[in-house]
């Protein structure tokens, strides 16, 4: 609040960040929650992979805990947006990386979710390095 010459007090508005931070947020909840499941499906295949042209065999259930853990950290990287703590905006980033890196090397497994969490990582990082860009002095 500021006070006038005649001593009338005015509200004056703060600045919003505007929807950027929140939609960032609620992408990389999103990218957590199907990281999640992926990682369950991961967890409850048990399977053994390998493919024409793949030299080595994995089995799925390692990937499942990379999976999981991944959603956790993406999840609690998101939750810091919600609250938009600064320093989670060069976490979102890195943590956004990370899982994209992830995501592509489960790729051989599941391609179509892979190729989703890529897209809605890459969105987060474009959302969380351009937020505030485009706004011009008030």
């Amino acid at each position: 609040m500021t006070t006038s010459s005649q001593g009338v007090e005015r509200v004056t508005p703060q600045e919003s960040q505007g929807g950027a931070p929140v939609a960032a947020a609620a992408l990389m909840l999103t990218s957590a929650i199907l990281t999640f499941f992926v990682g369950i499906f991961a967890l409850t295949a048990n399977l053994v992979f390998s493919g024409p042209g793949y030299e080595y065999t994995f089995r799925i259930s390692g990937w499942g805990w990379v999976n999981l853990v991944t959603a956790l950290v993406v999840a609690a990287v998101a939750i810091g947006l919600l609250v938009n703590a600064a320093a989670t905006w060069v976490a979102a980033v890195v943590v956004a990386c990370l899982a994209m890196v992830v995501s592509f090397l489960w790729m051989p497994y599941y391609p179509a979710g892979s190729i989703v969490l890529i897209a809605l990582d890459l969105a987060v990082i474009w959302g969380v390095a351009t937020w505030g860009a485009s706004r011009g002095p008030a």
